[in-house]
């Protein structure tokens, strides 16, 4: 990916999606964009495509990246006049680019997605109880500060699925049959890990894309089933996984995203929650994904326009202040 206007040619195919989540028009003025792209997704086709397609519809973008610029905050959140009307977050789970998003956050500049809602997500723990206090549909979940301390789980929950709290691209997760076998297994003890019951399934995952425009569902090997003979293609959206879906974005408060799921014979379970995962498979996914954005920024700026002032009286800090001391 270029910083330039340069456009890349990004070819999809597949079935139209049957769910349609939003309505309404895209910003008609130009907007100010700046993309937080970490170096792992620099030559990616996302967020590369995306910022072409916007750059192309006559927007100004810019994209920062946190592995080779300093970033100077008061510049960048603290102008006159809002040097950007939003910034959109392409990293990983644990890298510098979220804290440059959150400290827009605090600036009161939009974001996309939702700080606080990527935080909610990042955290495979916090998401896990998230989901489960939402109602959907999540494996038990045990959390361990390192490694070793999941030989405290119990024999009977065993076969286990044992992953990093912190884990992306579905690196690093391992299917455990027994105690012995946990014993074994070739982990940094200081990783902090979440174990979950391994949940029968057909040998693949569905990655289930909500594009904020629509939702896509796609067929993807199973990290625990390598060699099970699988088509990976995308597939229809039944109703009731493209209802799970979007419960996951309610409860999370997502825009855009994408989810885990296997199917399991008591029906659809959530494995995992992504932010801006990569679409692969999704046609004009690009599109979808520029008129979300361009959608969450004008949202947020006719919230601002229509929320109240809040005036402070000068006098009654330091009354309070005197209460106190």
């Amino acid at each position: 990916m270029t910083s330039t206007g340069q456009q890349r040619k990004v070819t999809r195919t597949g079935i139209s999606s049957v769910h349609r989540t939003v309505d309404g028009s895209v910003l008609t003025a130009p907007a100010r964009l700046c993309f937080i792209v970490e170096e792992r997704y620099e030559n990616d086709v996302m967020p590369g495509a995306v910022v072409d397609v916007l750059r192309s519809w006559g927007h100004e973008v810019d994209v920062l990246r946190p592995h080779g610029t300093v970033a100077d905050l008061w510049d960048l959140l603290f102008t006159d006049s809002t040097r950007y009307d939003a910034f959109v977050l392409k990293t990983v789970s644990d890298g510098p680019g979220q804290t440059l998003l959150d400290a827009a956050a605090a600036a009161g500049l939009t974001t996309v997605n939702d700080s606080r809602a990527i935080r909610l997500a990042r955290d495979k723990a916090v998401a896990a109880v998230r989901a489960r206090a939402a109602g959907i549909p999540f494996p038990k979940t045990w959390f361990a500060s390192r490694t070793a301390l999941l030989d405290q789980i119990p024999a009977d929950a065993y076969p286990l699925v044992v992953k990093p709290n912190n884990g992306s691209s579905l690196k690093d997760v391992h299917r455990v049959d027994s105690p012995e076998e946990l014993a074994r297994l070739d982990v940094d003890d200081s990783t902090r890990m979440l174990a979950q019951p391994y949940l029968p399934n057909p040998g693949y995952d569905l990655k289930v894309y909500n594009t904020g425009d629509e939702v896509f569902a796609t067929v993807k090997r199973s990290p625990l089933h390598p060699g099970a003979a699988v088509v990976e293609e995308q597939i229809p959206v039944p109703p009731e996984l493209g209802e799970l879906a979007l419960a996951v974005g309610r409860a999370f408060g997502l825009d855009i995203y994408g989810i885990d799921v296997v199917e399991t014979p008591d029906g659809y379970v959530v494995l995992d929650v992504n932010d801006f995962p990569s679409f692969g498979r999704v046609p004009r996914a690009a599109e979808q994904l520029a008129r979300t954005v361009l959608r969450v920024t004008r949202r947020s700026a006719l919230a601002a326009t229509t929320a109240p002032a809040v005036t402070i009286d000068p006098t009654s800090a330091p009354a309070a202040m005197e209460a106190t001391a």
